[in-house]
C-alpha cells in the first residue's frame, strides 16, 4: 500500500504506533516537507530521493551527497536529505535506505 503523506500525518496523531515510529515518521515527514517540490505519496518522495542520488542509498551515500551539493541549486533538497540522516538514529549506517522505507511501510501498514 502506497501510503499518502496525509496519512502519515494522521498515523502520528492517532497514538497507535510505537513511539519510535512516531519519531521516525516525524523525520520523514520534515524531509518530505523540505524536498523542493510537493510530494503526495511515499513513494513519490522516495523516487525522487533515488532519482537525485542514485539507488544504493545508506547513511555514507547521503552524507557525501550532501557535502558535494550546491547549495545554490538545491539548498532545499540537502535540507531534506539532512533530515533522512537523522533517521539513521534509529538504523544501522549500512541499512539501505530503501530497506528503511519499506520498514517504515510495513510498520504503520499492519
Amino acid at each position: 500500500m502506497d501510503n499518502t503523506i496525509n496519512q502519515l500525518e494522521k498515523i502520528i496523531e492517532k497514538n497507535y504506533v510505537t513511539e519510535e515510529i512516531k519519531n521516525i515518521l516525524s523525520i520523514y515527514l520534515l524531509a518530505v516537507n523540505d524536498w523542493s517540490t510537493q510530494v503526495n505519496y511515499m513513494t513519490d518522495f522516495e523516487n525522487e530521493i533515488f532519482k537525485f542520488i542514485g539507488n544504493e542509498v545508506d547513511k555514507h551515500k547521503l552524507l557525501v551527497r550532501i557535502s558535494n551539493i550546491d547549495y545554490s541549486k538545491y539548498a532545499w533538497e540537502a535540507e531534506s536529505l539532512s533530515h533522512l540522516i537523522e533517521i539513521y538514529n534509529y538504523y544501522d549506517d549500512n541499512k539501505p535506505l530503501i530497506e528503511i522505507f519499506n520498514e517504515i511501510r510495513n510498520q504503520i501498514n499492519e
